[in-house]
């Protein structure tokens, strides 16, 4: 017979046998990248796994078999004055060259930095796996070649042009719309132009972006074998997507695709703040939540579109909170109550919430969603304009341009959201699909997590699409094949018919000359 300890000590060893070293590299610094995996995080903790992340980002409250690499936060560096406003209305190819400049910049300071390079030179460290975000910091590469493991790509929103290659998604630009876009593609122009900015994106990162990570990578790694950037990626194991058919349009996905959307986000709500929970309940006519996320700071906006905000809530009967970067903001209306931090999960699940103005951020577009909160999306740049239009589409958002926030837009959009029932009836049902899933989006990423660990990085889930080259990818050769076929066939064909007609026309002159000749 077992005794009990014996039976507790097996199961500890079983446990901490399965425990891996796992290295999480948050080379862009984007809080809400950060944010969109932390739950993740804290659940690889719980099971016993190790886990070190690369951040610029501390955690608030330490955490058991955590342990923080700090580098720079160069995205809200003072010294770079950096307004997210500044680039509403900035073209594709101006912003695409942004993130360029953004994120080139990011991996020098980030592979100068004196923590990161005792990471880079460390003998001692090892890791089971790494996992990284591909967001124009591919500089980290070099770390996943060093520490031999396996690797699994995130990605804080649905596939990018090109972010699912490495995994061998297909990027059909015929019905695949670029999330960058400002509308839903539609006709020839749609295809014409997705197919445009695919094209672009693709030259754009093969001949600039990755020779500049392969430099910085030889520049700052000590192994002179490091492979270059693309042979790297082309072994990863899994790519998981903060992705939801709901949000974005259903698309073909390799079986080392995971979506995940809603991984961030948990069942279990908390009572707000004191402060805040005397707001909403003293509220009897409802509260609504501004919040521009954690990447664009209120207090940035220009004077005139603050300015008609302000007036716009000075005028309503219900209470706005609005998260607010600053101590204090000039004007502020009696009703509004300001935060510089708001639990934004409890204030989306509190029942007296009407409304949510948001920027349309992928996170907070599938908290709304999945809390059941109708939403105002005032998109400012990236893939928040085309998130936002298809909330918009679905029935449970209304979307205004940046460039038209005044008191008249904004006013009719509240009224309209909180006098129109549809708008939330929608979101409801929405979010009775959203929440329709076989298992809990973390449970699905430790699963996968794990799996990539145990099955030393997947090889037999890699697409064979990853053998193949462009012209072969796009059966360039064989539809070459097929119009050089058809061309000589039908060049055969015509000489053959001329080789036929010109003997059956000099037989008809000789029969004709023949029969000429007898009658004379």
């Amino acid at each position: 017979m077992w005794s009990i300890s014996s039976l507790l000590i097996l199961l500890f060893m079983g446990a901490t046998a399965e425990s891996a070293r796992i290295l999480f590299l948050f080379a862009f610094p984007a809080k809400s990248h950060v944010g969109a995996f932390t739950p993740y995080i804290e659940e690889l903790t719980k099971r016993g796994h190790e886990v070190t992340v690369v951040s610029a980002f501390p955690r608030k409250q330490p955490l058991a078999n955590y342990t923080e690499i700090i580098v720079p936060d160069t995205l809200h560096a003072k010294e770079k004055g950096f307004n997210v406003f500044e680039m509403g209305d900035t073209y594709f190819l101006p912003m695409i060259f942004f993130f360029f400049l953004m994120g080139s910049e990011s991996c020098e300071r980030l592979l100068q930095d004196p923590n990161m390079q005792k990471l880079i030179h460390s003998k001692e460290m090892k890791f089971d796996l790494v996992i990284y975000e591909p967001f124009f910091t591919e500089c980290t590469y070099g770390l996943i070649h060093k520490f031999n493991a396996p690797s699994i790509q995130i990605l804080p929103n649905t596939l990018m042009p090109l972010m699912g290659n490495p995994v061998g998604n297909p990027n059909t630009a015929s019905y695949i719309t670029d999330i960058m876009m400002e509308q839903e593609m539609q006709g020839f122009t749609g295809r014409l132009m997705n197919s445009f900015r695919l094209g672009t994106v693709y030259l754009f990162r093969k001949f600039v972006v990755v020779p500049k990570m392969d430099a910085l990578i030889k520049k700052y790694y000590p192994d002179p074998t490091i492979p270059s950037v693309e042979d790297i990626e082309s072994k990863v194991a899994f790519l998981f997507l903060h992705s939801h058919p709901i949000l974005h349009l259903p698309k073909p996905l390799t079986p080392n695709t995971i979506e995940l959307a809603g991984l961030h986000i948990t069942d279990t709500t908390k009572k707000l703040p004191q402060d805040l929970q005397k707001f909403f309940d003293e509220a009897p006519d409802g509260v609504i939540y501004f919040s521009l996320g954690s990447n664009i700071r209120s207090v940035d906006m220009p004077e005139k579109m603050r300015n008609a905000i302000l007036n716009t809530f000075a005028n309503l009967k219900q209470k706005v909170l609005w998260k607010w970067e600053d101590d204090t903001l000039p004007g502020q209306p009696p009703n509004v109550k300001l935060s510089k931090w708001v639990p934004q999960h409890d204030v989306l699940a509190h029942p007296n919430l009407k409304l949510f103005i948001t920027h349309g951020g992928l996170m907070s577009l599938q908290e709304s969603i999945y809390f059941g909160v109708p939403l105002i999306a005032i998109p400012v740049f990236a893939d928040q304009r085309l998130n936002t239009l298809r909330a918009q589409k679905a029935g449970y958002a209304i979307s205004l341009h940046l460039n038209n926030i005044t008191e008249e837009t904004l006013n009719w959009a509240i009224q309209e959201m909180l006098t129109e029932p549809s708008y939330r009836e929608n979101v409801k049902e929405a979010s009775r699909i959203f929440r329709d899933q076989p298992q809990k989006p973390i449970e699905r990423a430790i699963f996968w997590t794990e799996y990539a660990i145990r099955h030393k990085g997947a090889p037999h889930l890699r697409s064979t699409a990853l053998k193949l080259n462009l012209f072969e990818y796009y059966l360039v050769d064989v539809i070459i094949f097929f119009i050089v076929s058809v061309l000589v066939f039908i060049t055969i064909s015509l000489m053959c018919m001329r080789k036929i007609f010109t003997c059956m026309c000099s037989k008809s002159k000789t029969s004709n000359v023949s029969s000429s000749k007898k009658k004379k």
